[in-house]
């Protein structure tokens, strides 16, 4: 039984993620935070590596695309496409 508001992935959705990690792709999440680097900053400034792409943010529980002007606020989700998970997160987040 699938936890409320917790998305469930279709076989379909997952074969995609599969297909994706086999190539190299990781889809990565990182979640904004009070002591986030990139907290305040607009998305397309953050020098990202260069095979990665935002691919959206989800904020307040609403998916956002339009991406060329989006200032980073406590609490969004970014989703990014990219070959290098590590070096993604370590620019988004930080360990206390």
């Amino acid at each position: 039984m699938a936890v409320a508001n917790t998305p469930v992935l279709s076989p379909r959705d997952m074969a995609a993620l599969s297909n994706l990690k086999e190539r190299g792709l990781f889809l990565v999440e990182v979640k904004i935070t009070e002591y986030s680097p990139a907290l305040g900053k607009l998305l397309p400034s953050i020098v990202l590596p260069e095979s990665t792409r935002p691919v959206c943010v989800i904020r307040n529980g609403r998916g956002v695309t339009r991406l060329e002007s989006l200032f980073l606020e406590e609490g969004d989700i970014v989703y990014l496409l990219s070959d290098d998970e590590e070096t993604v997160r370590n620019l988004f987040t930080v360990i206390i």
